[in-house]
């Protein structure tokens, strides 16, 4: 249901849809928490694992959380089916694409499609940063995820300074390196934190 307006009650083929990606979520990380190998005994790459989440975790952000509140009560428009499916069809290819991501260094030096297609994703990760967290939350992350395009800058303090890098590698640092989208958060997010909520499911589903 609503939450003060936050997100958006779906019915139809978008709660079935909905609920595929998370229970496909779900398994997933069953599978790789366990080592079970459900996908005919293909292991995961840890990069592959943690893209086919945002795929199913992330994307449906768009659905569930409207643009403003105002559309809180209303299914979910045109624009925001677009950018569910932009994000779905990304996040699945980077994951397709991780065994090469890591064999070329993708985090380093990129096709044009993949640092284009990181750019997208880094903006699509933000405005559901802002539907979800609100409008400082956004202006926070995104000053700390600019913070590279203006690390030599004049204004910032000599003991936070660094090594300036333009927008696209920024792009590519965020989404293709394991140090920020794919960082410990996510990571913990994907195996821990899962596993947690599984083993109390679990608990209560059997009296334990």
């Amino acid at each position: 249901g609503g939450n003060g307006g936050r997100t958006r009650r779906l019915v139809g083929l978008w709660r079935t849809l909905f609920l595929f990606l998370t229970a496909v979520g779900v398994a997933l990380a069953v599978n790789q928490i366990l080592s079970l190998q459900f996908f005919a005994g293909v292991a995961l790459l840890d990069n592959s694992f943690l893209y086919l989440l945002l795929a199913c975790f992330l994307s449906p952000a768009f659905l569930v959380f409207p643009a403003t509140a105002g559309q809180a009560g209303q299914p979910p428009p045109l624009l925001d089916k677009a950018l569910f499916a932009l994000c779905l069809v990304i996040s699945l290819y980077f994951a397709a694409t991780g065994l090469v991501s890591l064999e070329e260094g993708w985090e380093f030096e990129s096709p044009r499609l993949a640092v284009a297609l990181a750019f997208v994703l880094w903006v699509l990760i933000m405005e559901a940063v802002r539907r979800a967290g609100g409008t400082a939350i956004f202006v926070i992350f995104g000053v700390l995820s600019l913070y590279p395009v203006f690390a030599d800058a004049s204004f910032v303090p000599a003991m936070l300074s660094g090594l300036e890098q333009d927008i696209m590698a920024t792009a590519r640092y965020h989404v293709l390196s394991e140090e920020s989208v794919l960082g410990i958060p996510m990571r913990v997010f994907g195996t821990l934190i899962v596993g947690f909520i599984l083993f109390g499911v679990a608990l209560q589903t059997t009296g334990g």
